[in-house]
């Protein structure tokens, strides 16, 4: 699948292009824009497991399109890119696509076949483009683990969770989504999906789980391209899901899949302590108001102390769905004594509608603010949080960090 983003202004050419890439299986039109500036914004903010395409048109109103290439060149050499021109160009315009090696090209107001046709033979190229540029992806060897916690309820950690799977599914195909916060229908709710299994299942064999019955028992989301297991829809009796149990589902869980995101319950119980002590990396949610910062504050410093966590294992995300009174970054951290990772812009209706939705919220709108910081932080997490590709780390660092009208800034 090749991710393409379309930069025109005009309506009737876009609707033409819209068309063509629409009858062509292997093209997913992801963002759409009007000008150069905010195409720019889209094209950094594409996630980069995955080959690319642009299609921008050179005569753009805020700036010239080759000063929008020569941007988008510099930071992100694997996205293939097609100009559209208008058909009047001069001599000029064309020596310059040469010199660009710009080798497909939609020349004036072409009928959507026509169009289909450069596209299909330009599909191989961006393959072949984002296999020459692609950074050694961290798939190889041992699982990489992922747990989200919160000190308090109602912080948002399932919708962490479940876009986080979502999102890094998108650049693995072996991800596996595990519930442990034992809270009756939120998945399927989330994810539009009932599965057969959940989590239960694999509970009640104790300590005879193994990893061939847990295959059998991971559900596969029709569309979200990962497995999982869900808590039940209904009330059941979670006594013997405890620390033992809940470390076997993580260990046995290892040996299937490359990339596992656990949603965890209440902070101090058995099955969240499993899935902290058996994690790589630990996402702690919290909110801006002082009640639920302080609350956080102490669970940090049990990690610290007695689960002995470093302050590159744990990653506090602010979840500023709930704004009380404004409190500065600076003294977050100092208050948590602990460096904030990323900060959640407040857009609470949208995500509400996601998930009411059960589509998460990086598919539905993957430009979406939150879905630019969520996308973000699940490809940090693919690369396994090293510097790799670096460029991409150091911009993002930058973008989650910015405070700006929409709480993110990718440059």
């Amino acid at each position: 699948m090749i991710d393409v983003l379309l930069v025109h202004d005009d309506v009737e050419r876009c609707a033409s292009i819209r068309t063509a890439i629409k009858s062509n299986p292997e093209l997913n039109l992801i963002s759409e824009t009007q000008t150069g500036r905010e195409g720019l914004f889209a094209a950094a903010t594409m996630l980069t497991g995955h080959p690319r395409m642009l299609i921008v048109r050179l005569n753009l109103g805020d700036m010239t399109g080759f000063d929008f290439i020569n941007q988008v060149r510099q930071k992100a050499s694997d996205i293939y890119i097609i100009p559209a021109l208008e058909g009047t160009e001069g001599g000029q315009v064309w020596q310059n696509l040469l010199q660009l090696e710009l080798r497909d090209v939609l020349v004036g107001p072409i009928p959507p076949p026509e169009i289909a046709k450069i596209l299909a033979t330009a599909s191989p190229r961006a393959q072949e483009q984002f296999d020459q540029n692609r950074a050694p992806a961290s798939i190889e060897g041992e699982a990489f683990v992922i747990s989200v916690v919160g000190a308090r309820g109602g912080l948002g950690k399932s919708v962490v969770a479940t876009n986080m799977a979502s999102a890094i599914a998108k650049l693995s195909d072996s991800v596996t989504l595990l519930d442990f916060s034992l809270n009756s229908g939120d998945f399927a709710v989330m994810l539009d999906d009932v599965p057969r299994n959940n989590i239960m299942d694999a509970v009640q064999q104790g300590g005879a789980l193994d990893a061939e019955y847990l295959n059998n028992t991971l559900a596969p989301h029709p569309r979200l391209r990962f497995r999982y297991l869900a808590s039940p829809n209904q009330d059941f009796d979670a006594s013997g899901f405890d620390y033992n149990v809940a470390s076997a589902i993580v260990q046995a869980t290892r040996s299937l899949s490359q990339y596992i995101i656990v949603d965890t319950g209440i902070a101090l119980a058995g099955p969240t302590i499993a899935a902290i002590d058996n994690s790589d990396i630990v996402f702690l949610v919290t909110s801006r108001d002082v009640a639920r910062l302080l609350s956080a504050k102490s669970l940090i410093k049990y990690l610290k102390n007695d689960r002995q966590l470093t302050n590159q294992k744990l990653k506090v995300l602010v979840n500023e769905a709930e704004i009380g009174a404004e409190i500065s970054e600076t003294e977050i951290e100092s208050l948590l004594e602990h460096p904030v990772a990323a900060y959640l812009p407040c857009n609470a209706g949208p995500v509400t509608f996601s998930i009411n939705s059960g589509a998460p919220i990086v598919i539905a709108e993957p430009h979406h603010p939150v879905s630019v910081v969520l996308n973000k932080l699940a490809e940090l997490s693919f690369y396994r949080w090293q510097e790799k590709p670096q460029e991409d780390a150091k911009t993002t660092k930058k973008g989650l960090m910015a405070k700006t009208s929409q709480r993110v800034s990718v440059k």
